[in-house]
């Protein structure tokens, strides 16, 4: 290692995080800080400044992911020099060895790690410390067999006897555990501590007495109402109908003897649905209603129109009608393109590739210019480069890479369809690292409090940095 020193000074809570870690060594520790404040940073201080002998993997959880934090520990701070090397699919497999035996700090992904763990294990004995990014990312959102992702059960099983710490933006989830047709809800951390044994938790509340509020960036939270009374009354009759497919669900559990395995909440019916022990059709009926409403709210009214051709949906939607009366452009977009020439710098999220095209055309043809990012984007990175460098008007996205994407440059965000995921949503929100945050939601339907919803569970789970205000952006 070269005598090089960081270019940063820790700030006060970073010292103190970096202070309680030391204190535990040998301690496996679960860490939880916010976005923005600095992972990377206390990564990098650990391996260099902290234990600068020791032996250390730092796991993340995708390829896009190490080569950004590959980019940071070597050119942004410093001080690592030839300690640094990587194990993922970059590196031919005849090199691995080698990178395992001669670096003393080795970036890899969860695959290649046990690939090699498997191979060869005896090259781990002399590393002491498995730094684990994106921690929560381990536990499976819903399963059965194992509440952990493959391969982290190898994994951690093999990694039992080193100090394995863990970093996440936020441990407040919940997840769904399946076992002999009966469903728990679980607290991810407490899952992560059942398989992390030992593991001390330092969480956000942890920071408060610190200097931690000084460099929180406030997001926020902003509800743009879209009135669309076509799209209303279509919604109307799809919210009916969901809910009396959902009485059907339910009667015919408890004509079976069991209600108990839904305990009486929707959310479990939906979330269960293909293990409920009911008539396959309805099954169908209900998941295809709820899909179907999904698209109505985040797709242009002509692309969500093929999916209403069915016997069943004919008897309640008159789609030759529809298609005359519904308009091209959906109205969202509409708004997208009024909050887009108030401001400079737009960031837009939304769901489907149809509206992703759609946002496009219509900014494009105001005479804004507008860069996209969807799952067939080869050089995400050149046009990410591109929208924070230069005078472009707008980025706009599908949803993909978003957990790894900071972009502090966009004035506003526009969300234009919101899942139920609080998680999900948050980290969407604070991938502009503050600023303000509008979510759309068509008025006078069940996507209105849907998001009033989330937003309440947002404010409860991640107090420290979100505030709600008015369309105007007044509190």
């Amino acid at each position: 290692m070269t005598d090089a020193t960081s270019r940063y000074t820790p700030r006060g809570y970073q010292t103190y995080i970096l202070d309680r870690v030391s204190a535990m060594r040998g301690t496996n520790v679960l860490l939880e800080l916010d976005c923005g404040l600095g992972k990377r940073f206390i990564t990098h201080q650990l391996i260099v400044e902290r234990f600068p002998e020791s032996r250390i993997i730092i796991v993340v959880h995708s390829s896009s992911s190490l080569a950004e934090t590959m980019d940071y520990l070597r050119s942004e701070y410093g001080g690592l020099d030839d300690d640094l090397g990587e194990l993922s699919s970059r590196v031919r497999s005849p090199m691995r060895p080698y990178v395992l035996k001669e670096k003393r700090v080795i970036v890899a992904t969860p695959q290649v790690l046990e690939r090699m763990v498997l191979k060869e294990p005896a090259l781990f004995e002399p590393f002491e410390i498995i730094l684990i990014n994106e921690v929560d990312t381990l536990v499976r959102r819903s399963g059965g067999r194992t509440t952990i992702i493959f391969p982290w059960p190898n994994l951690l099983t093999f990694f039992r006897d080193k100090w394995l710490i863990g970093m996440s933006g936020t441990l407040r989830d919940d997840h769904a555990v399946f076992t002999k047709e009966q469903m728990e809800i679980r607290d991810e951390l407490q899952t992560l501590k059942n398989h992390i044994p030992g593991a001390e938790v330092l969480s956000m509340e942890d920071l408060y007495g610190t200097d931690v509020e000084e460099h929180l960036d406030p997001t926020l939270l902003a509800v743009s109402l879209v009135t669309d009374a076509k799209i209303r009354s279509i919604t109307v009759v799809l919210d009916e109908l969901i809910r009396s497919t959902r009485s059907e669900i339910m009667n015919e559990l408890d004509e079976g003897g069991n209600l108990d395995l839904v305990e009486g909440d929707p959310r479990r019916v939906h979330m269960m649905l293909e293990r409920l022990p009911v008539n396959d059709d309805l099954k169908g009926r209900y998941s295809g209603l709820l899909l179907l409403r999904k698209y109505v709210f985040a797709m242009p009214p002509k692309r969500f129109l093929r999916m209403f051709h069915s016997d069943y949906l004919k008897h309640y939607f008159d789609v030759s009608h529809l298609r005359k009366v519904l308009p091209e452009v959906s109205t969202k977009v509409t708004r997208v393109l009024e909050v887009a020439l108030q401001h400079k710098k737009t960031l837009v999220l939304t769901s489907y590739l149809e509206m992703v095209a759609q946002i496009e055309d219509v900014l494009t043809k105001a005479g804004l210019s507008v860069l996209t990012i969807t799952g067939s984007t080869r050089d995400k990175g050149e046009v990410l480069k591109r929208f924070k460098e230069t005078d472009i008007d707008a980025l706009v996205m599908s949803p993909v890479g978003e957990r790894d994407l900071d972009i502090p440059q966009a004035q506003v965000m526009v969300v234009c369809d919101t899942i139920g995921t609080t998680k999900t949503m948050y980290q969407k929100f604070k991938r502009t690292r503050g600023g303000l945050v509008m979510l759309l939601a068509y008025s006078g339907t069940s996507e209105e409090p849907k998001v009033q919803r989330l937003i309440s569970k947002i404010l409860e789970r991640y107090p420290w940095s979100i505030a709600v205000v008015s369309n105007d952006g007044s509190l």
